[in-house]
């Protein structure tokens, strides 16, 4: 073989040697997959809870922004599955919420029930004896005022939770508040009875808040 041929033999064996080795690197680099933005600001709104005592109203928007971008197919597969888990450890705190804002609404309704109850004892038919307009709309008004938008947020994330689980009984008790007040305002309902129902109901939480961890670090966003 010729020393020219020679030559040109090696620089084709070192040039397909070296498109090899950048071949190899490319392959050996993976895609990086992306979180969405809205998933991002998602991740980064949890983030900021105070996870010892988190903020209820913003517990409501984040349970409302997860609603969104779960309806929009917004997460990758194991996004979706470590957001729900999270969601589920952040509403206990709704749940704690929620029965304290039913206490304020029992306070309310128990106030409202002695001021009928007042009115009946003079009626000479208190069974079908008309309630007043007036307080019927001052205890609306109290109710509006003090909770009934926060139980109804709460609730609607509640009750998405397991049924069997506690969440999930709070989450009931505060979706039908309007019908159990109903009840217990007309004597349908024993302020005991329903009492226990809500005993029974808190019970079946966890006695102890859980730790959650609240770091970002379960998307990949752009810096």
């Amino acid at each position: 073989m010729s020393f020219y041929l020679m030559r040109f033999a090696l620089f084709s064996l070192l040039a397909v040697a070296t498109l090899t080795g950048c071949g190899e690197r490319q392959q050996a680099e993976p895609a990086v997959r992306y979180s969405q933005p809205q998933v991002c600001e998602f991740a980064a709104d949890i983030a900021a809870l105070d996870v010892t005592q988190p903020d209820a109203k913003q517990l409501r928007f984040i349970n409302e922004t997860w609603r969104e971008l779960a309806k929009d197919n917004a997460f990758r597969p194991d996004e979706l599955t470590y957001a729900q888990q999270l969601m589920t450890e952040l509403n206990y705190f709704l749940a704690r919420d929620s029965l304290q804002l039913i206490e304020r609404v029992l306070a309310i309704t128990a106030a409202t029930f002695e001021e009928i109850e007042g009115l009946r004892r003079f009626s000479s038919n208190p069974r079908e004896m008309k309630v007043p307009d007036s307080i019927l709309r001052n205890y609306r008004n109290a109710v509006q005022a003090c909770c009934a938008d926060a139980l109804s947020a709460n609730a609607t994330a509640l009750v998405r939770e397991d049924e069997y689980s506690g969440l999930y009984q709070v989450g009931r008790r505060a979706y039908f508040i309007q019908r159990d007040v109903t009840a217990l305002l007309n004597n349908d309902l024993t302020f005991a009875a329903y009492r226990e129902k809500l005993a029974s109901a808190a019970a079946a939480l966890p006695t102890q808040a859980p730790m959650v961890e609240v770091a970002a670090d379960w998307v990949t966003c752009r810096r």
